[in-house]
């Protein structure tokens, strides 16, 4: 999620991913997308962490992958973003602490699990620094 929050733009597309070396393709065959690419575009989306310029999703086409069956993949220009909620988990990720703590102690948790701990442990951590900044 980083290449969305470091973006210049408020909006990035799959191919601005791949210009900006962001690997998409297989490394077995450049043609084709990497699976695992796709698999976690899809989590995103599932998720509701991504949408289109218009806050719509709709399956791949709405990020800008069509899928072709005789074919490689086709992939367009197409502007997407992140959403609140992306915006939320990404800022907790970005604390070291907060993404120790998910990664030791949520590994296995259902995606829910880790979102809301996420938000509580970084609502967690900013209670503290604003109790360090009223303590001075």
């Amino acid at each position: 999620m980083s290449e969305f929050i470091n973006a210049e733009t408020a909006h990035i597309s799959v191919v601005k991913l791949q210009d900006n070396g962001f690997p998409i393709s297989s490394a077995d065959n450049p043609e084709y997308l990497d699976e695992k690419f796709v698999f976690h575009m899809q989590i995103l989306m599932d998720n509701r962490l991504i949408s289109d310029r218009n806050l719509h999703l709709s399956g791949l086409d709405s990020i800008g992958i069509t899928m072709d069956i005789s074919g490689p993949p086709l992939i367009f220009d197409k502007d997407i973003r992140l959403t609140q909620a992306g915006h939320d988990f990404a800022n907790a990720l970005d604390k070291q602490e907060v993404f120790e703590k998910l990664k030791t102690e949520f590994k296995d948790a259902p995606f829910k699990v880790v979102f809301d701990g996420s938000q509580k442990l970084l609502h967690h951590y900013f209670k503290k620094k604003l109790n360090d900044i009223l303590d001075e």
